[in-house]
């Protein structure tokens, strides 16, 4: 438990950072593809109107339902779900911080791979040949020195606590990724494929509205973009001071993930269409984010 100089827990200096902060966490490769490439095969608009309406239905409800438990306890997941429901909760804080741990095993690997490629394009531009290039990226040793580094720059931020720690990461790091998205979107929308794109991504076929398999993938996305019940609004609300309105965060938080979500669409597919690669798309954010795009 993150505690100040008086011994006290810790909590988020402003509510700017608490919801950079928890916006931070739920914003994924899920968003910068999944939700583009579910949304264009799931009826565009209509599919983006279904998911507005299950994040408002159940996506903001749950994500309250944590806040609550979270802030009210003031406790990590597992003693946070025993001080409320009784020792039998504390299963599920388990399972909380277990899949924490899964997601953070894969999503560390990725993310070396997007600092390598980073490192790439500064000093030596992009490859001519992607799909070598991945490979290059993702075997040998290299993968697990910029693993190490995404890690111990992670362990780092964590360690110097909410606020100087957390926090602040959050007020200038996630700026930084809304401000290159829109800029991205205003170059994609230059492109000689830009509305082609946006045609295939936003085109409205309300007759896929109520196919079961798309609901299930707007339920589904709603869920795991939000991250909800994987412990993390949980435990960020635990640091959460009790006059921060939580219906107007959550709110916030919401649609913010889906802002950034919707804005990533306006960027990848006017790509896509522009290199003429539209008969390769799928749902495989590796392929499209490591192989595609670059």
């Amino acid at each position: 438990m993150q505690q100040n100089e008086s011994g006290q827990r810790e909590l988020f200096k402003t509510r700017t950072g608490f919801i950079l902060a928890a916006v931070g966490s739920a914003v994924g490769l899920g968003n910068m593809w999944r939700f583009p490439y579910v949304a264009a095969e799931g009826g565009g608009a209509a599919f983006v109107f279904l998911y507005i309406i299950l994040t408002l239905a159940i996506g903001i409800p749950l994500m309250l339902s944590e806040f609550s438990i979270g802030r009210g306890a003031k406790l990590s997941p597992i003693g946070a779900l025993r001080k409320v429901g009784g020792r039998g909760w504390s299963l599920l804080g388990f399972m909380y911080v277990i899949t924490g741990f899964i997601i953070l095993a894969y999503y560390s690997v990725i993310a070396g791979w997007v600092v390598r490629y980073a490192v790439d394009g500064i000093f030596s531009g992009f490859p001519a040949n992607p799909a070598e290039h991945f490979g290059v990226v993702t075997t040998g040793m290299s993968p697990i020195w910029y693993h190490l580094v995404v890690m111990g720059t992670t362990i780092f931020i964590v360690s110097m606590g909410v606020q100087k720690g957390i926090e602040r990461a959050a007020i200038i790091l996630m700026p930084v990724l809304f401000g290159i998205l829109v800029l991205l979107a205003l170059w994609a929308f230059t492109l000689d494929g830009a509305l082609e794109g946006y045609a295939f991504y936003l085109r409205p076929s309300f007759s896929e509205l109520f196919d079961p398999d798309i609901l299930s993938q707007a339920a589904g996305q709603a869920f795991y973009s939000l991250s909800l019940g994987m412990g993390c609004m949980l435990t960020f609300s635990s640091y959460l001071s009790d006059d921060i309105n939580m219906n107007r965060e959550a709110t916030t938080i919401a649609f913010s993930d889906f802002g950034v979500a919707f804005i990533a669409g306006l960027v990848v597919f006017p790509v896509i269409f522009a290199l003429g690669m539209q008969n390769d798309v799928s749902e495989s954010t590796v392929g499209a984010l490591f192989i595609a795009l670059p």
